[in-house]
């Protein structure tokens, strides 16, 4: 189904692997839901979760490098959630504090991607969704 990866998704998976900045959205949820049986899910106010985008980002486009060197790219959802949980596994080994919520948004954004573009995948968001990306890890200076 993924086919021939899009052009601007191989673009920004070379700007990302040389360290440029990349326009993306920020990935992930800061607050996880509540069910409240016979009614609708509420957000859970009681604790934010933190998101690191670098990280994962570096997920996203660690599995859109790794469907362009593919022969067969998967050919459907399921197919492409099923080689992330292995690719996951690995990704863990040197991030193990990949949070749940980033590694379902990652695998989220490299799928849109592939299905549609990097441009398409991304378009769309209020202009203070977006956020700029890096390969490289700068210190986190704390206010």
């Amino acid at each position: 189904m993924v086919g021939k990866i899009k052009a601007d998704v191989l673009q920004a998976l070379d700007a990302w692997k040389s360290g440029k900045a990349v326009r993306s959205i920020e990935l992930g949820h800061v607050h996880r839901m509540i069910e409240h049986p016979g009614m609708s899910p509420r957000i859970d106010l009681s604790k934010r979760i933190d998101r690191d985008q670098e990280r994962a980002h570096a997920y996203c486009f660690q599995i859109i490098e790794r469907i362009s060197l593919m022969v067969q790219p998967p050919e459907d959802h399921a197919t492409f959630l099923g080689w992330c949980d292995g690719w996951e596994i690995d990704f863990r080994k040197e991030n193990p504090d990949l949070t749940a919520e980033e590694a379902d948004a990652a695998e989220s954004l490299a799928w849109k991607a592939l299905l549609v573009g990097w441009k398409r995948a991304t378009d769309g968001h209020g202009e203070a969704s977006y956020i700029e990306v890096t390969s490289v890890k700068r210190d986190k200076v704390r206010k």
